[in-house]
């Protein structure tokens, strides 16, 4: 009897160290298979991000790209054809150097030129560097955005600015820009006749809204699509460790809310 409660006890104490055994192998292989789970959504996480900044990166180089095209048009289009229809009337002057009433047309030509090509450089310099940015600041520049945006277009245009401090040249070039971006594509693709434009400051951040009642639009398949001026808003606010968030459907406008640190 001694001996068979002796076996009893071995086996119940075999038994349960077994079961703790098999218990903290069950427990550890949980953790291993857990811990793969999660560096495997880790590495899924930062491939993602790594091929978004990639986009990001490619995004950049095109927007500059598409820049520099258009400058280099605008130069050929404008400056370099001014400059040779002027060099055509100068071998008119001389070849009409006996006919005083012709010199002076073509003087009048030369004048009417020369007047347009000034404008078209000045257009281009705009372009380049915002009006009255540095000089009297990114509110100014922006007023200046919307009244010509009202002069080209059926447009009305609500401008609101509040606390506005001194802000960096290159964060207030930034700013520009997206407005700028969005104003265009108000303009030229939404059909909105309205824009609401909202910006203010304090001391963690800049805060830019944004608001259209055009028609909106498709987010998800115009990012997929790699819309350039959606690129370029996200793209530019990145480049000061700022945010972005675009909230629009088809009919129903376009939102769009950009953060941007006061601290960098």
């Amino acid at each position: 009897m001694a001996n068979q409660t002796s076996i009893d006890l071995y086996l119940l104490l075999y038994g349960g160290t077994l079961t703790l055994l098999l218990l903290a192998i069950g427990v550890v292989s949980f953790l291993f298979q857990y811990q793969k789970r999660i560096i495997r959504k880790d590495l899924a996480i930062k491939e993602i991000e790594v091929k978004h900044s990639q986009e990001l990166f490619l995004g950049n180089l095109e927007a500059i790209e598409k820049e520099r095209e258009r400058l280099a048009r605008d130069l050929h289009d404008v400056v370099g054809a001014s400059l040779s229809t002027l060099r055509l009337q100068l071998t008119e002057i001389i070849k009409n150097v006996n006919n005083p009433s012709e010199i002076l047309n073509i003087s009048d030509r030369n004048k009417e030129l020369i007047d347009n090509t000034i404008l078209e450089v000045r257009r281009i310099s705009n372009d380049l560097l915002p009006p009255g940015l540095e000089e009297f600041g990114l509110a100014y520049s922006i007023e200046g955005l919307c009244e010509n945006a009202l002069t080209f277009s059926n447009l009305t245009i609500s401008l609101d600015v509040k606390n506005l401090n001194k802000i960096e040249k290159q964060k207030s070039l930034i700013l520009y820009r997206i407005v700028q971006e969005l104003i265009n594509n108000s303009v030229k693709h939404s059909g909105a006749s309205q824009i609401i434009i909202t910006l203010t400051q304090d001391e963690k951040e800049i805060s830019l809204n944004f608001e259209d009642n055009g028609v909106g639009f498709d987010y998800n398949k115009a990012y997929l699509k790699r819309s350039l001026g959606l690129k370029n808003i996200e793209i530019r606010a990145k480049m000061v460790n700022g945010s972005t968030r675009f909230e629009t459907k088809v009919d129903e406008g376009l939102k769009v809310e950009v953060r941007i640190p006061t601290d960098n």
